[in-house]
């Protein structure tokens, strides 16, 4: 099977710079605003806070972003992507069955949760709750995201399928989506709570729905 590269373990914290200067000042801004938004809504996130949390000045930010919303779009665009590979990572793997590995990506989700003491949510759900309705260009955004990572939890489904973890009458795609709007919830909930609780709920009662056998194997992994 290819080699899968492991994502880095901390959000844009880690800045490389193949290209020289300039690439280096534009990752340094959005990795500001991937921090704001996670904790912060669209609204109250202004130039001025991701300038100054970054380092930089106005004329930088406008050097690499024509505007708020563009810069806005480029950090959905690059989350989405860390979590692409992030997912590929867990959901890949053949050392382990595919339900154990779904389990070990939220297992990894509250390691992360826990390390930032719950102040940060999902940025793409955040956003979703806030400009999906009423911001076309951002909810088709925000669509690719989501739609993207429900890709890869499917496949990993189609294949439990295959492996008699899961009853074949199921519909991945439709379960997939079950699982996204479960998972953004019980984030939201843990955010609230100040614990994982809430997540740790969700997956369990997820995974005694949808395994065809020993509904209480996954249960253990926290």
């Amino acid at each position: 099977m290819e080699q899968i590269n492991k994502p880095k373990k901390y959000l844009f914290t880690e800045l490389s710079n193949p290209l020289g200067k300039k690439d280096n000042s534009r990752a340094k801004l959005l990795r500001a605003g991937t921090q704001l938004l996670c904790e912060q809504s669209f609204a109250s996130m202004g130039i001025e806070r991701v300038i100054g949390q970054a380092g930089m000045t106005k004329g930088s930010f406008y050097h690499f972003f024509k505007s708020k919303e563009a810069f806005a779009l480029e950090v959905i665009e690059q989350y989405a992507d860390f979590f692409n590979q992030k997912l590929d990572f867990y959901l890949l793997s053949s050392s382990k069955p595919p339900l154990d590995r779904l389990s070990a990506y939220v297992k990894d989700g509250i390691k992360g949760m826990e390390r930032h003491e719950f102040r940060k949510g999902c940025l793409i759900g955040n956003m979703s709750q806030e400009l999906g309705a009423t911001m076309p260009l951002f909810g088709a955004a925000l669509e690719k995201a989501l739609t993207g990572w429900q890709i890869r939890v499917a496949d990993c489904l189609n294949e439990a399928i295959k492996q008699e973890e899961v009853s074949s009458d199921i519909n991945p795609d439709e379960l997939s989506a079950f699982f996204w709007t479960g998972w953004e919830g019980a984030l939201i909930r843990s955010k609230l709570v100040g614990n994982a609780a809430p997540i740790k709920n969700f997956l369990a009662n997820f995974l005694k729905l949808i395994s065809l056998h020993n509904h209480t194997k996954h249960q253990g992994v926290f």
